[in-house]
């Protein structure tokens, strides 16, 4: 990975503009975007005030720039992080160093009920299989193969199956 694009990504995740990092770090705009784009190296101090904002000390920064996150991942690779008569979440990543959004499918067994909220800032969801009822506050509406659903986190979420079959639904936590 290039310092830049680690950057980048360290910003994101402390949920920092380009500009709020710029101002925090005492540095343009301009430069930090250069740097994110590896146009441009800066200093030891420069890259220390940028790492002090984003909570990062050097060494933790630099002990793992050999390391390669993995890209591509197959069923082994994921992980259940909720097992339940009624429903099965899994993990389709393992959880990765600067995860920026949490792909999740949850499974729901026919006719059972998944309840929640999105733990991030804010969620999508895709039906892969299954037709379900999704609830969202007040607003209720039936799904099908190929439908979706966009929630923010203050909203509570219900999932129904509605199906004698298993419902896949794919959720993409950000």
């Amino acid at each position: 990975m290039k310092i830049g694009s680690k950057i980048r990504r360290l910003r994101k995740l402390r949920g920092l503009t380009i500009e709020e990092l710029a101002d925090k770090a005492e540095l343009t705009k301009g430069f930090i975007s250069q740097l994110e784009r590896d146009r441009t190296v800066p200093s030891v101090t420069t890259l220390k005030q940028i790492l002090d904002v984003l909570g990062v000390d050097l060494s933790s920064f630099f002990s793992d720039m050999t390391e390669r996150e993995k890209n591509i991942f197959t069923r082994k690779d994921r992980i259940p992080s909720t097992t339940t008569k009624s429903y099965k979440i899994e993990s389709l990543i393992p959880k990765l160093k600067y995860l920026e959004m949490e792909p999740l499918l949850l499974t729901l067994e026919p006719n059972a009920e998944y309840k929640g909220h999105f733990e991030e800032d804010e969620g999508f969801g895709f039906v892969v299989k299954g037709n379900i009822q999704v609830q969202v506050e007040d607003e209720k509406k039936i799904l099908n193969r190929g439908d979706c659903f966009y929630v923010f986190f203050d909203n509570m979420i219900s999932l129904k199956n509605l199906s004698k079959k298993e419902a896949e639904i794919l959720i993409v936590n950000y």
